[in-house]
């Protein structure tokens, strides 16, 4: 396969079931806005699918970790950094967001009681929230291939659980994963088939794309990383 064949087969994946698992039932509600103009959304709402994570046994979701993030429906931000804020009756709450606009909001009992409002720097309509999972992988350069089926498994059940009663918009499982790396050097990835080894380069945006082989999945061969994986988003791949 060419470097160009190779960008075109990237080109064409869909991440359906690991950031963009799922879009809340709708927008949230987005310098300086006058506080009616904000993008705004109950507490309740916005730790609702938190909490079907979390009440899902251990054993279930022990490969998994949750990832929320706010997306601005125009791929750009009005005002950056994105500012993610619970106005509490006992006072402000900063919740903590990342680069990619996911954020980890605190969840307590007397935050759930009271239901504060959670305020944005956004425009009013202006973000939606999306709820996917990633994949934890050994933090270790040699391990089998079933941490990446068994994840994989564990991803597309849990993504069922978010979609609720709209779980039959996601009957498209996931049979792929996209490996992350922490360094931008071009990482490497060979899995000892049985029939030959198979080596896998990362492309240029530092990821290396895995579709899930049945054929591997019976073998369960082990697997060698030029350095441990940071994790894996569950993919869809065109087929």
């Amino acid at each position: 396969m060419t470097t160009q064949d190779k960008k075109r087969l990237i080109d064409r994946r869909r991440f359906g079931t690991g950031l963009a698992a799922l879009l809340a039932s709708g927008a949230l509600a987005g310098p300086a806005f006058a506080a009616d103009e904000v993008a705004t959304l109950p507490y309740k709402a916005l730790i609702a699918n938190a909490l079907t994570f979390l009440n899902v046994a251990v054993g279930e979701r022990d490969r998994l970790a949750l990832i929320q993030s706010l997306r601005p429906d125009n791929g750009n931000l009005v005002v950056r950094p994105l500012v993610i804020t619970i106005l509490s009756k006992n006072g402000r709450i900063d919740v903590p967001v990342g680069a990619d606009n996911s954020f980890a909001i605190p969840i307590t009992d007397e935050l759930r009681d009271e239901n504060p409002t959670v305020f944005t720097n956004q425009p009013k309509g202006s973000l939606s929230l999306q709820v996917g999972v990633r994949v934890l992988l050994p933090q270790a350069t040699r391990y089998s291939y079933s941490e990446f089926w068994l994840g994989i498994e564990q991803a597309n059940r849990m993504t069922k659980r978010f979609a609720g009663m709209m779980r039959w918009l996601f009957a498209e499982a996931a049979d792929s994963l996209v490996l992350r790396f922490s360094r931008p050097e071009r990482q490497m990835l060979r899995i000892a088939a049985e029939d030959g080894p198979l080596t896998l380069i990362a492309d240029d945006s530092g990821t290396i794309f895995i579709r899930i082989d049945k054929k591997l999945v019976d073998q369960n061969p082990m697997m060698e990383l030029s350095e441990p994986a940071l994790d894996a988003l569950p993919a869809i791949s065109s087929r």
